[in-house]
């Protein structure tokens, strides 16, 4: 329920990397985005105190609005006494807590397990490695048990038979770890959540006996096709806010301040995705990225239902360095519009890695880290993807479902220096298909927003609609395939102040066509026969009502799923002609 009497909001965002202070207060009686005040995160030495960081973010927007907000102790001033002593309302939103370690097990690779690996990746935790308990795989007890010993997890997450199903299996696998966690002390053994066969609960508590706390929930995988990740999540959560957020160095003060419990910026972050699929409930998703210093969210809304992944060990400053090693350092190179060494774009890196709140200093370093930004969101939608049912937004199955809008945050995104470099990244990761929307979250509300729709949803809705985000393009991505050069739609965009637009767009090209923030416009589609822009399938045209934004329209006819050379020379050659296409 909004509060009428709460007319001004204090918000805090405790990142990994920095502290942002939020304010928001009422504009000629409509909630609007005051200021907005950033330092250093202080959780960590030397400081060892949160709450040093979010008193000088807060000081910041007392510089900025001439408001005091802060006693001579440096304790917040609530409620409101005039219109520039303190506030009414305060809270906090946090990713700043290390995630959870842990260790999953589970029967079968492609059915149990990966349930279960999908359930944790919506949860603020990371897999420090993963046990089958399968013939086929030959891993023998021995092995289970010392993976369980190495990984020092703090959560063993045990999966395994439909409800009623496999039995000796899921018994032994159970045994193995209770076998681990006798051989660990009293305080270095993990809490054991159980989420397989429901039938075999009693039979679990037995066999632990007392040997590791035990918590049972319901079946990852109740049936072959059925999926159930509500457990696994919700008792995860539970942990990291009562283990992780909850026991940050100087959380007592913020908490004694907020008249709310902290918040995951994650989950808060995907209750203003959510509301944006609300405003329309199209059939088509909605999409939301917020790549942060040490972790990236994802979070897809199809049909009403919320699909959120967190990669907790992979952000824009940390987890690259395990990503080139992985997926190799061609992986990041492919992206560069200049020659680069790769030793020289890994030193990059692991400087980012080491100082992760430095701003580049020259382009080659800014291109890396952009780079880096892209593989980021392509790895985090790699596990995102085979979670969501997206329904009727996924006419091609192996290209990005239909989404509009796209809400993009995070401090590598909303910090280019240029607008078209923000979307070329999002278009280069996302690979959007028919007409979408992207909506740049420039100031970093959008995890604050969620947090105070809890207790205030309108102060949420008014700041949205009053430039809490801003429409950054529209894009039109035709999908299809043709010869580079033949033409294979034709855009006339009529412009609601008057005139028109023509322009025949070739395959392989990047259009970027005048639609200026706040103007509407009526377009005109007419794709070529086999190229679908999202209007009912291949070759059908028709008229679509947009907005403009900072970029106007972007017309990506590169293809899906973008192709790039080979040929580093030619892969930097054309990575500079569409930074040049839009700007950049």
């Amino acid at each position: 329920m909004a509060e009428q009497s709460t007319a001004s909001i204090l918000a805090l965002d405790c990142g990994a990397v920095l502290t942002k202070a939020v304010l928001l207060d009422r504009v000629n009686g409509t909630y609007r985005f005051i200021a907005r005040g950033e330092a250093l995160t202080t959780v960590k030495p030397p400081w060892q105190d949160i709450a040093i960081g979010a008193q000088a973010a807060i000081e910041q927007v007392e510089d900025v609005t001439g408001r005091t907000l802060l006693n001579d102790r440096g304790n917040l001033i609530t409620p409101q006494r005039d219109g520039l002593t303190g506030v009414d309302a305060f809270l906090v939103v946090s990713s700043a807590a290390p995630p959870i370690p842990v260790m999953v097990a589970g029967l079968v690779p492609e059915m149990s397990l990966a349930s279960l690996l999908r359930a944790v990746a919506g949860t603020y935790s990371t897999v420090k490695g993963t046990i089958v308990h399968d013939p086929l795989r030959g891993m023998s007890t021995e092995e289970q048990v010392r993976r369980i010993l190495d990984s020092q997890a703090e959560v063993v997450c045990i999966s395994g038979g439909t409800d009623g199903g496999a039995a000796i299996p899921t018994l032994e696998l159970v045994e193995a770890t209770a076998l681990a966690c006798s051989m660990l002390g009293e305080g270095e053994r993990p809490l054991l959540l159980y989420a397989g066969n429901s039938a075999l609960r009693k039979r679990v508590v037995n066999i632990i006996s007392g040997a590791a706390e035990l918590r049972a929930v319901d079946n990852v995988r109740p049936a072959l096709e059925v999926e159930n990740y509500g457990g696994v999540q919700s008792e995860l959560d539970a942990l990291y806010r009562e283990k992780h957020l909850n026991h940050m160095a100087g959380v007592e003060l913020l908490t004694h301040w907020s008249r709310q419990p902290i918040l995951p910026s994650a989950e808060a972050f995907a209750r203003v995705v959510r509301y944006l699929w609300y405003l329309d409930e199209s059939p088509k998703g909605t999409l939301g990225i917020d790549v942060g210093g040490f972790s990236t969210t994802v979070a897809a809304v199809f049909e009403g239902y919320l699909h959120l992944t967190i990669r907790a060990d992979l952000g824009s400053a940390y987890g690259a360095r395990a990503l080139v090693e992985r997926n190799g350092a061609a992986s990041i190179m492919r992206w560069l519009p200049t020659p680069m060494p790769p030793e020289t774009a890994l030193s990059v890196i692991l400087n980012k890695e080491i100082h992760p709140s430095s701003v580049p200093d020259d382009p080659a370093e800014l291109w890396i880290e952009q780079a880096v930004a892209r593989e980021t969101i392509r790895e985090a939608l790699k596990t995102a993807r085979p979670g969501w049912k997206p329904g009727k937004a996924q006419p091609y199955g192996e290209l990005t479902p239909l989404f509009d809008p796209i809400l993009i945050s995070g401090g590598i995104l909303a910090g280019a220096p240029r607008p078209g470099h923000v979307a070329l990244m999002v278009l280069d990761a996302v690979e959007p298909i028919g007409i979408t929307t992207l909506l740049l979250d420039a100031n970093g509300l959008a995890p604050i927003l969620g947090a105070v729709a809890s207790f205030n949803p309108l102060a949420t809705v008014e700041t949205l609609d009053h430039g809490g985000v801003i429409n950054l393009a529209t894009v039109i991505a035709p999908v299809g395939f043709a010869r580079k050069g033949d033409v294979v739609l034709r855009v006339r965009v009529n412009y609601e102040e008057g005139g028109s637009l023509d322009v025949e767009v070739p395959y392989g090209s990047l259009e970027l066509l005048p639609l200026p923030p706040g103007e509407e416009a009526v377009l005109e589609l007419e794709p070529r026969r086999r190229f679908d822009v999202g209007l009912g399938g291949p070759g059908k045209g028709g008229k679509q009502r947009v907005r403009g934004g900072i970029l106007g329209l972007i017309v990506d006819a590169r293809g899906r799923p973008l192709q790039l050379p080979d040929d580093p020379e030619e892969q930097q050659a054309q990575n500079q002609q569409w930074l040049w296409d839009v700007g950049g």
